[in-house]
């Protein structure tokens, strides 16, 4: 289940609430399409969590079902709430990161246009195995996990990373340059992880650049993010927060303008070389 379905489908939900008031209404599912209009697996999909509603289908469901003006607002105001939704990593991760990355898999196989822009870590779709053991193991010791499934968790994340074949969809993958130098761990596990940068430039199914220090910016990246076609997670220390429809285009928009400043191609190639030839050696890096 994708992170979208989940917070949709979950008990009290939006799609929960709406398929309760087309079920007091009497109507079936193919009923309640033909009345608004639309084909019959359109209700299908908003009542599994498989699309998000608008607030016109909101309003039209509701007529249709003869809702009153309570119910109405109370549906409006839970579509807000999934439109920007808050989860923080202590409970979504509870059952472990395994499940978490399998959430992420379905989101990435769902998705048309994946893109990633990064202050901190490499994009997971592009992590080699050492690196991302790094990453969630971290996790683990910073929110003091009582499943400790790291193997299983990069194992997952390693099957996410087959689907950057499928030309069929687009990758977008923009680091700030200091991405490239954060040294986490053994400088051989970086080394690593920047040579595995370099196998993917030029790909034609990815777009991958570099935003450089030391060039003007028409916006400063204030944080990472990640966009799934119109659907946008930002991730913190604490948790996620995943935005849609007019918040997410707005990260949309800046990742446009970040890109006006990148280094792509070979220029962003030099910029993963010259981090690799300046990287300390191994017992240095660990000091």
């Amino acid at each position: 289940m994708t992170p979208i379905e989940e917070l949709l489908t979950q008990p009290g939900g939006l799609s929960d609430r709406l398929r309760a008031l087309r079920t007091q209404a009497g109507l079936s599912g193919k009923e309640l399409a033909e009345a608004c209009g639309w084909q019959p697996s359109r209700v299908s999909k908003i009542e599994n969590g498989k699309q998000m509603p608008t607030a016109e289908d909101i309003d039209t469901w509701a007529e249709i079902c003869h809702a009153d003006d309570e119910t109405r607002e109370h549906l409006l105001r839970a579509l807000i709430e999934a439109q920007t939704d808050h989860r923080d990593f202590k409970r979504r991760m509870r059952r472990g990161q395994a499940a978490v990355q399998k959430s992420y898999n379905e989101l990435v196989r769902d998705s048309k246009v994946i893109g990633h822009f990064e202050t901190a870590w490499i994009p997971g779709l592009v992590q080699t195995p050492d690196y991302a053991r790094r990453a969630f193991t971290e996790m683990t010791e910073l929110h003091e996990l009582d499943v400790n499934d790291v193997d299983q968790a990069v194992a997952m994340r390693m099957q996410r990373q087959q689907m950057i074949y499928d030309s069929s969809k687009r990758f977008e993958f923009l680091l700030a340059e200091p991405v490239l130098r954060w040294v986490l761990g053994p400088a051989s596990v970086h080394r690593g992880q920047l040579d595995r940068l370099q196998t993917i430039i030029g790909m034609p199914n990815i777009r991958f650049g570099v935003v450089p220090m030391g060039v003007p910016l028409p916006t400063v990246p204030q944080n990472s993010f990640q966009i799934y076609d119109d659907v946008v997670i930002v991730e913190t220390f604490l948790g996620e927060t995943t935005y849609r429809d007019q918040d997410a285009q707005l990260y949309i928009r800046v990742m446009e303008r970040l890109w006006q400043e990148a280094a792509t191609g070979e220029d962003a190639r030099a910029l993963v070389l010259r981090a690799v030839n300046d990287l300390p050696p191994d017992d240095e890096a660990q000091r």
